[in-house]
């Protein structure tokens, strides 16, 4: 059975049914790299060097490698840095308790907004998907389609409703259209 990432449920007019969702892709965990001050050393190789061992592999036939082993030598030569917010104009360190977020509406023009008002924007996740509308199945734009999810019936009452309710769209050819909010807006 697939993990669940949402479960309440689905209404339409009179009739509801619990429900859960579960993403229908999958996505990988984006690789973070940070920025590292790395000393300079007199043996390490050019600019010019490992683009030329790398065209002499693909020269040779033989698959490149994705990691340099003399990266993984020089590894603990490295150290993170740390960037500290600063007044761009004076080069001032700014305090971090002074750094708020903003949106950029015009050309160095700023609204700003403070972890208060951010908070207030939160919105709770809806335990009910309202079927809408229904529409031809063929009239809905990829573009509206980035997030796709399998929809689920949660218990055996909900098996019967969902069967009942797919077999009536399919029969039509329509799609239903409904809302949802799946998760506040806590990523400010």
């Amino acid at each position: 059975m697939p993990r669940a990432s949402w479960s309440g449920f689905l209404r339409l007019s009179l009739v509801s049914c619990p429900v859960y969702l579960s993403p229908a892709t999958t996505r990988t965990k984006s690789l973070r790299l940070h920025q590292v001050w790395r000393p300079a050393a007199g043996d390490e190789p050019g600019p010019e060097e490992p683009d030329r061992e790398r065209h002499e592999q693909l020269a040779s036939g033989s698959r490149p490698q994705l990691v340099d082993p003399r990266a993984i030598e020089r590894a603990d030569q490295a150290t993170r840095i740390a960037l500290r917010p600063h007044d761009p104009r004076t080069g001032e360190e700014i305090e971090k308790s002074e750094v708020v977020k903003g949106y950029e509406y015009g050309r160095g023009q700023f609204v700003t907004f403070t972890a208060e008002e951010l908070k207030a924007l939160d919105v709770e996740s809806s335990k009910i998907v309202d079927l809408e509308s229904f529409v031809p199945r063929g009239d809905i734009d990829p573009v509206y389609l980035d997030s796709p999810y399998y929809l689920y019936p949660d218990g055996p009452i909900a098996v019967e409703a969902l069967r009942v309710i797919g077999a009536a769209m399919t029969e039509a050819g329509v799609t239903g259209i409904g809302r949802l909010t799946l998760a506040g807006a806590s990523g400010w």
